[in-house]
């Protein structure tokens, strides 16, 4: 089998590794890997996993499908013999069904990003459900998603598979990421004279009401005793000019030592690496993490709220660790226990972390399943 994969933007993580995880899982099965997406920093990555670079774009902005975009795709496969194009996004998927009507394709999705029912059905019901649009296999990532999926449009013009996005042990393997690499973040951040916990989050400038629970949380771990005042890292990346002008009135109006605003980080993995906690509080309440997945292995604990997709991707052992939605009582009673415990027992968090994520969502479990649905999808008529 001869597989594109069309990947219109950079923004998504969760995109660019699937595609990666995919292309390895082609390569193994002696199945051609091509990637269509913007040229960037990823191109190596994609290249280390088996991918062949089939775009020729000279820089790392978002793919616009325009029609010259979908004859330049079409020319791909046409001169690499392209039998079955898989998207990542709405926008990919749009464009596959301009090539599909010049080429004999067929049509595979990832549904990625947000999890939840109801923003599942409506983008699927615009795009996908439409009773004279060709039949489309498509990938999704919760288990619990996928059920419901299943059960509610199982007799619709669709192939639903569960496929979760698996973890690159070969990027999160402590030992490998050196004391140089830890050191240098450490110093650049100016923690090697204070050395504190570091827990690690993710920004959402855009949400107000994010940005209100991350200053409210600060506050209230600046009044920790101090040998267990952690450091609180915020990254200041996705955010435009007026988002961040916002968030920094409160941050300055609230200040507190454990806040730390960092900027765009080059290397997530050393900065897991040196935290203990990671904190996810991404507004989208029910969004299928990878970033809560490579922070369990690299053996973080994991902090964060309490839904089906987050009980998926955390180990049943530390469900108590996901507080209800907007409870920042229950994150402060949480991560203050974080804080508090020994060595012994966070490094044995760590390895039932790693072990969890190693036996559930490393590449090999989702070999088999994958390919499958590539080879049902081979041998169906195409359109």
């Amino acid at each position: 089998m001869n597989i594109l994969q069309l990947l219109s933007s950079f923004d998504a993580d969760i995109s660019i590794r699937a595609v990666a995880a995919h292309s390895k899982v082609l390569k193994d099965n002696n199945c051609n890997a091509y990637v269509f997406a913007p040229l960037g920093r990823e191109l190596s990555y994609f290249k280390r996993w088996g991918a062949e670079i089939v775009s020729q774009r000279s820089s790392s902005i978002d793919i616009v499908y325009s029609k010259s975009a979908v004859k330049e795709i079409c020319e791909v496969v046409s001169s690499k013999s392209i039998t079955i194009i898989h998207v990542y996004d709405t926008a990919g998927y749009k464009a596959a069904l301009q090539v599909q009507k010049s080429c004999s394709i067929k049509i595979i999705m990832s549904l990625l990003k947000n999890t939840s029912e109801q923003s599942i059905m409506n983008r699927l019901n615009t795009t996908i459900f439409g009773e004279s649009l060709p039949q489309v296999t498509t990938l999704v990532p919760s288990k619990t998603a996928y059920k419901e999926l299943l059960t509610k449009y199982s007799r619709k013009n669709i192939d639903l598979v569960h496929v979760p996005v698996p973890v690159d042990f070969t990027i999160f393997d402590e030992n490998k990421i050196s004391q140089e690499r830890t050191i240098s973040l450490a110093t650049k951040w100016g923690m090697l004279e204070k050395p504190r916990h570091i827990v690690f989050t993710r920004a959402y400038f855009d949400s107000k009401k994010w940005q209100n629970q991350i200053i409210k949380l600060s506050v209230i771990l600046e009044k920790l005793p101090e040998n267990i005042k952690p450091y609180l890292i915020v990254l200041k990346n996705r955010a435009n000019k007026k988002q961040l002008i916002e968030f920094e009135e409160k941050y300055f109006k609230n200040r507190t030592s454990v806040l730390c605003l960092m900027d765009p980080l080059t290397d997530f993995e050393a900065c897991l690496k040196l935290s203990s906690i990671y904190l996810d509080l991404n507004p989208q309440t029910d969004y299928y993490s990878l970033d809560i997945l490579n922070a369990l292995a690299m053996g973080n604990a994991v902090v964060s709220w309490e839904n089906d997709v987050n009980k998926e991707l955390v180990p049943k052992e530390y469900h108590s660790y996901l507080s209800g939605n907007g409870e920042t009582t229950s994150l402060e009673r949480i991560l203050t226990h974080l804080l508090q415990i020994k060595a012994p027992e966070r490094v044995f968090t760590g390895r039932i972390n790693r072990n969890y994520v190693l036996n559930n969502f490393d590449v090999k479990n989702i070999e088999e399943i994958l390919i499958n649905a590539y080879s049902t999808l081979s041998f169906r008529k195409a359109s």
